[in-house]
C-alpha cells in the first residue's frame, strides 16, 4: 500500500561542516571519534544536537560501523537503519524511509542537493563511501527546514574533513559465481592533516563488475564500470572561522540485458546508461557570540545518455540525453536567545534547469542526432526561494521544544508554508518520550510534469506521459516514540502515521498509454522498534 509515499530525492542544504568542526576538535583532545559522531547530530535542526535529545526520530551510521561492514557504496550500509529500507525499482535498488519510495526521500553531500535522474531509484549504487565521515537519517518530513521533496525522510551524507596524515590505497578483486563473474575495485584516500590554516582531503575509486546472467540471457544486475573522485580543502583564516572547498566527479557506463515484448514478438534488448554528475561547493562558517554565521554556495551538474539496443540485429531502438543542473546559495544564522532559546533564521535561492530529448515543455528547443536519427528535446527551468525559522527551546528541565516553519516559493508553484512542532520529554534518568507533528509538500517532478517518452512496462513498450496540471502532494504527519537506555546501550519503540493528499502516480488511461496523475488521497501508519544498539566511546 504505501503507494502514496514517493518523491524525487531533494532540496535543501544543511549544514555540516560545523558537526565536522566538532569531531576533529574531538579527535584533537584525545575523545574517541565514534563516541562524538554518535552523540551529535546536525540534520534535524540544522544546528548540533546530542541525538538522544533531538526530537526528530534520527538514526547515525558511523565511520566505524561502514568500516565493520566493509560497506563500499550507500547500498551497502543503508538497510541496516531501522525505518530504512531498499527497494527493488526497475530492476536497481532504491531507497525507502518508512515505506516511501525513493523519490519523498531526500539525498544530499554535506547538506547540498545532488542532482539525479528526476524520478531517482539509483542513488544508492553510485554514491561511494571513501570519503565518508558518518550518515544521518531523518525519518519522517523534514519539510520545515528543507522544503519539498522531503515527505519520506532525509539521509545526509557527510564528508570527511581532514584529521591526520595518512595515505591509503585498497585492491578488492573477487569472483561471485563459478562461471567467472567478477568484481575489481581500486581506491585509494589521502589526509594531509592540519598544516597550519590548510588541510587537504583527496579520495577516489574505480569499479569494474562483470555481467553476470540468468539462464534466459538476461541480466542479474547493471554491469560496467563506475569512477569516483572527491576532494576538500578546508582553510582557517582565524579562530572561528572556517572556508571549505569541495568538487566531486563521477562517471558511470553501465549496461542491462533485459526482454520486452513487440509486434514482433520477444526481442533481447541491452539497455547502455551513461551518467556523469560534476559538483562544486564553497561554504563559509563563523563562530559568533553564542552562535553561527553559515554561507553555503554549489552548483551541481547531471549529465545522462542511455540507448536500448536490439541485441538480435544490433538496431538501436531508443535514445534519451538528460541534463540537470542545480545551483544554490544559503544563508543562516544561529544564535542564543536568552539561557533557553536558540534561534536559527535562514534562507534559500535555488534555480533549477531541466534539459531532456524525453520531455516537451515548448521552450529552449534543440536536437540530438544519435545513430543517424534525429531526437527532438526542450527543457524546464524553475527558480526556488525559501526563508525558515526556527526555535529550540529548553521550556523546562525535563522538556525541550523544537518549533519550525518555512516558506517556500517559486515562479511555477503556488507558495507554500510547512509548520513543524517537535518534544523530548524526559520522565526518569534514562527515559525519553519524543513527539513530532507537522505539513509537507513535493512538487511534481519535470519528468511528472512534461514527460513524452517511449517505456518498458511489464515486458511491453508503451507511452509515458506526463501532466502539466499535476497538482503539488501534500502531508500531514505526526510520530511519537519511547526511548530507553541500558547503561551504553539503547532501545526505541516509535509509531508514526502520514496522510498524504494528491498523491502523484502512474495511470494506464489505455493499454498503450501511461500519464502521471493526482490519484487522490492515502494515508499509513506502523510500529516499529529499532534495533538496540551500543553506544561506546
Amino acid at each position: 500500500m504505501i503507494k502514496e509515499r514517493k518523491i524525487i530525492p531533494a532540496l535543501l542544504a544543511t549544514w555540516l561542516i560545523a558537526a565536522q568542526a566538532f569531531a576533529a576538535t574531538s579527535g584533537e583532545t584525545g575523545e574517541a571519534p565514534a563516541f562524538v559522531l554518535e552523540e551529535m547530530v546536525v540534520t534535524a535542526t540544522k544546528t548540533p544536537v546530542a541525538v538522544r535529545e533531538v526530537s526528530a526520530d534520527v538514526a547515525v551510521i558511523t565511520q566505524e560501523e561502514i568500516k565493520a561492514q566493509n560497506a563500499r557504496t550507500l547500498r551497502d550500509i543503508i538497510g541496516s537503519a531501522a525505518g530504512v529500507g531498499i527497494m527493488r525499482a526497475n530492476g536497481r535498488a532504491a531507497l525507502s524511509i518508512r515505506g516511501f519510495d525513493s523519490r519523498y526521500s531526500m539525498i544530499l553531500m554535506d547538506g547540498r542537493r545532488i542532482p539525479a535522474e528526476p524520478d531517482a531509484n539509483y542513488e544508492l549504487d553510485r554514491i561511494s563511501l571513501d570519503n565518508v565521515e558518518r550518515i544521518e537519517i531523518v525519518r519522517g518530513p523534514v519539510t520545515s527546514l528543507y522544503g519539498a521533496d522531503a515527505l519520506g525522510g532525509v539521509v545526509n551524507i557527510i564528508t570527511k574533513a581532514s584529521t591526520q596524515q595518512a595515505l591509503h590505497f585498497e585492491l578488492d578483486q573477487g569472483l561471485w559465481t563459478d562461471k567467472g563473474d567478477r568484481q575489481e575495485r581500486y581506491a585509494f584516500s589521502y589526509d594531509s592533516g592540519r598544516q597550519h590554516k590548510l588541510s587537504v582531503f583527496l579520495a577516489g575509486n574505480y569499479t569494474d563488475t562483470a555481467q553476470s546472467l540468468k539462464s534466459d540471457g538476461t541480466s542479474f544486475l547493471p554491469f560496467g564500470e563506475r569512477k569516483n573522485i572527491a576532494g576538500r580543502v578546508d582553510y582557517f583564516p582565524r579562530d572561528g572561522e572556517l572556508i571549505s572547498l569541495s568538487a566531486s566527479y563521477m562517471e558511470e557506463k553501465q549496461e542491462e540485458y533485459a526482454s520486452m515484448q513487440s509486434l514482433m514478438g520477444t526481442l533481447a534488448t541491452a539497455v547502455r546508461d551513461d551518467n556523469n554528475r560534476t559538483y562544486y561547493g564553497v561554504s563559509y562558517k563563523k563562530t559568533l557570540t553564542n552562535g553561527e554565521l553559515f554561507v553555503n554556495a554549489y552548483q551541481t551538474i547531471w549529465d545522462k545518455y542511455n540507448d536500448t539496443v536490439n541485441r538480435g540485429n544490433g538496431l538501436y531502438l531508443n535514445s534519451v540525453y538528460g541534463y540537470y543542473r542545480i545551483a544554490g546559495i544559503e544563508a543562516r544564522v544561529s544564535k542564543a536567545a536568552g539561557p533557553d532559546h536558540r534561534l536559527t533564521i535562514g534562507g534559500e535561492f535555488r534555480p533549477e534547469l531541466y534539459r531532456g530529448t524525453g520531455i516537451k515543455t515548448g521552450r529552449g528547443a534543440f536536437t540530438k542526432t544519435y545513430h543517424g536519427k534525429i531526437y527532438q528535446g526542450s527543457e524546464v527551468e524553475t527558480d526556488y526561494s525559501a526563508l525558515y525559522l526556527q526555535d529550540e527551546w529548553d521550556m523546562a528541565p525535563k522538556l525541550s521544544v523544537t518549533t519550525a516553519v518555512r516558506y517556500d516559493d517559486s515562479d511555477r508553484f503556488a507558495d507554500k508554508v510547512s509548520p513543524k512542532l517537535g518534544f523530548t520529554y524526559r520522565p526518569e534518568p534514562g527515559w525519553r518520550v519524543k513527539a513530532n507533528t507537522g505539513k509537507g509538500y513535493r512538487v511534481p517532478s519535470p519528468n511528472q510534469l512534461f514527460l513524452d517518452l517511449n517505456v518498458v512496462r511489464n515486458g511491453t513498450l508503451v507511452k509515458l506521459a506526463g501532466n502539466s496540471d499535476l497538482k503539488p502532494e501534500s502531508s500531514t504527519f505526526y510520530d511519537i516514540s519511547v526511548e530507553r537506555d541500558w547503561g551504553q546501550a539503547t532501545g526505541k519503540l516509535t509509531f508514526f502515521s502520514s496522510k498524504v493528499r494528491d498523491m502523484i502516480d502512474e495511470d494506464w488511461v489505455s493499454a498503450a498509454r501511461i500519464e502521471y496523475q493526482n490519484i487522490g488521497k492515502a494515508s499509513a501508519g506502523w510500529q516499529a522498534k529499532s534495533p538496540v544498539r551500543s553506544l561506546t566511546d
